[in-house]
């Protein structure tokens, strides 16, 4: 019942937040908010300063009907300024150039802004591999946590404000001031009017906050793939803007607040300090449960290393050196588990030298991050051995575009044998019990098997022991890493009892029933914590920057073909909603546009088909999907790329 009553209560946020996006009736997209103070209908939105026939814009909002502003009462807009660089909030300052109007925004935004940061940024998302040149370890796809860039840079934008500086426009004073979190680059504007002395700030939050005890789209506090840098960073914005007392608060995604506002806010950075708490396993445990149990790692000096340390002989079958297995048969040949490093080709040679080993018959690649499997190139013989791994892995490592994923080579690794989850692997003498073992990523194996009389159990990057990278591998939205699924790959574990855990990056370590007792619930709390600050009050909607996700995601085109692909939309909430998509083709390709209702707690698909002409440049051309439902922008970072 109580799960009923939290389910109606997020459908109620949602339905207020459409009525307050939808504003004041169809003849005007603008309302005011405040004496001088007008906000633009949908979210996000916008704002208007207004004196007499001259206003100053806060944000340049995708729907926001700058025109509209203009045409009743405003001569003119003399300026516009920028809460941070993502693409929804600022998707007009093209045009707004284009029209005279000066736009500017944070000096950290050049990054995400200018031309050279934005190429920048997708060559780090979208790796291409040159002829001839080995790729590095950090060339791999995705390994840029930030959002909503555009397509394009936006050159004309100066990005000189700082923290601190203020403006003076027509008896307003705004002083910026930064608020990271949301994004590295986020600032606010405090507004003040100097003859109102004695008057508390309105304050432009931008998406900072959006409603009590949430933050909007919160896979955007994802700073990396592992840490709590963005949540901290924005607990502290929060706590910032709290100490301002502010009479009224002016979100981008959320209706204006002004009852309660330092208790909204304070709550705010409450939540937010307590799901960045439990991004650590290793903090739950020894902070929160307190009386941590004690366990061994079983080869310390191999902990976080990359493979340059001699090996480490675990059993009489088992060798270990930095994030690769080496499992012997009793005849000889050996299989690999994560073949990573440089110079895997002559460790595996010293090994077997060594050892006197067989020659390797097969290879398994555990999931799907390219420091597991780099080192399959530096592997001799390449035709004599087979490479399995389970085919939630297989197909990712296979087609590097094929899905926004962290972390993949940008070369494709062709698989022999794809594993399926449940069933049973044999190699020689070894049986391996496959299991889909998502956690750090969802793209993870896990494998269960009988080493030297020892049980014990495969877990990728998932699991470490408390002492080292805070205990697991982090969960983040572009990791697709869910925290519920941590719970469950941890119950896994739990359940078979193994006797050593062989966690990757050199942490194997002794099983320890109290601490995976520990890890279950560890990942429960997590994923409660990142419900309740998720504005639809599910976290797998919210929390996921690929919900609505173009598979795959680099389409070849050519000059005047239709080139087709599927948008696949996840619907984790317990009602269907209905949406608008639409490509932000500008001048790449033709207009397309669909509507499609997605089932409750279903997927939906639908072919999204392109068509570009002879003058679009060789090269790869990133197409933002905008996706709508009523006058609310979706929250993910929706695109496909064309290659031409």
């Amino acid at each position: 019942m109580r799960k009923l009553s939290v389910g109606l209560s997020c459908v109620a946020l949602l339905l207020v937040i459409v009525w307050l996006a939808r504003g004041a009736p169809q003849e005007s997209r603008w309302r005011e908010v405040a004496p001088g103070v007008w906000r633009s209908a949908g979210l996000p939105c916008g704002y208007a300063l207004i004196d007499g026939d001259a206003a100053l814009l806060i944000g340049a909002a995708r729907g926001m009907d700058w025109r509209g502003l203009k045409a009743p009462n405003v001569r003119r807009i003399e300026r516009c300024l920028l809460t941070h660089h993502h693409r929804d909030t600022s998707a007009l300052a093209r045009e707004l150039i284009a029209d005279g109007i000066a736009v500017d925004a944070p000096k950290a935004s050049a990054e995400w802004l200018h031309s050279d940061g934005v190429r920048r940024f997708w060559n780090a998302c979208l790796p291409t591999l040159v002829p001839g040149q080995e790729p590095g370890l950090r060339d791999r796809t995705f390994n840029a946590f930030n959002y909503l860039v555009h397509p394009r840079g936006i050159d004309e934008i100066p990005c000189s404000l700082e923290d601190g500086q203020v403006i003076d426009w027509r008896g307003w004073r705004l002083t910026v001031l930064a608020t990271p979190g949301h994004s590295r680059d986020h600032v606010a504007f405090v507004a003040t009017r100097p003859v109102q002395t004695t008057a508390q700030p309105l304050v432009f939050c931008g998406d900072a906050f959006a409603t009590r005890g949430k933050l909007w789209s919160p896979y955007t506090t994802d700073w990396d793939h592992w840490t709590d840098l963005g949540l901290k960073a924005s607990a502290e914005s929060l706590h910032k803007l709290a100490a301002l007392k502010p009479a009224m608060l002016c979100p981008e995604h959320g209706p204006v607040l002004r009852d309660d506002v330092v208790a909204a806010l304070e709550e705010t950075a409450k939540a937010a300090e307590e799901v960045g708490f439990l991004k650590s396993f290793e903090r739950f445990s020894k902070q929160r449960l307190g009386n941590e149990p004690q366990y061994e790692f079983l080869a310390k000096e191999q902990v976080a290393t990359a493979g340059e340390k001699p090996w480490t002989k675990l059993s009489p079958h088992l060798f270990l050196t930095g994030n690769t297995f080496v499992l012997r048969s009793e005849a000889g040949p050996i299989t690999v588990i994560d073949p990573f490093g440089a110079k895997l080709g002559e460790q595996i040679r010293r090994l077997q030298q060594d050892e006197q080993l067989g020659p390797i018959e097969v290879v398994l690649i555990s999931h799907a991050h390219n420091d597991h499997y780099v080192g399959l190139h530096q592997l001799p013989n390449r035709e004599s051995f087979e490479v399995w791994t389970l085919e939630d892995v297989a197909r990712p490592i296979a087609e590097p575009l094929r899905v926004t994923a962290f972390g993949l080579d940008a070369r494709s690794i062709r698989t022999d044998r794809w594993l399926k989850a449940n069933e049973t692997a044999t190699w020689r003498e070894f049986s391996f019990a496959v299991r889909h073992f998502p956690g750090q990523t969802y793209f993870t194996m896990g494998l269960q098997t009988a080493i030297d009389g020892r049980q014990c159990f495969f877990t990728a990057d998932n699991f470490f022991h408390a002492d080292q990278f805070s205990g697991s591998g982090g969960w983040s939205g572009r990791n697709r890493g869910w925290p519920d699924l941590y719970a469950q790959s941890a119950q896994a574990v739990l359940d078979a009892k193994p006797d050593w855990v062989l966690a990757e990056h050199g942490g194997a370590f002794a099983f320890n029933a109290e601490d995976f007792q520990r890890r279950v619930a560890w990942g429960k709390a997590a994923a409660k914590a990142a419900d309740a600050i998720s504005p639809s009050g599910r976290f797998r909607r919210d929390w996921n920057p690929s919900r609505v996700q173009v598979e795959p995601l680099l389409v070849r085109v050519r000059a005047e073909e239709t080139a087709r692909t599927s948008v696949v939309i996840e619907n984790p909430l317990a009602q269907p909603e209905t949406l608008r998509l639409r490509l932000d083709h500008g001048a790449v390709t033709s207009p397309w546009s669909r509507e499609i209702i997605v089932p409750a707690n279903g997927t939906a698909r639908v072919e999204l088909t392109l068509t570009v002409s002879d003058q679009l440049p060789a090269g790869r051309h990133v197409v933002p999907l905008i996706v709508t439902s009523h006058d609310i922008e979706d929250g993910g970072d929706n695109f496909v790329v064309m290659e031409r």
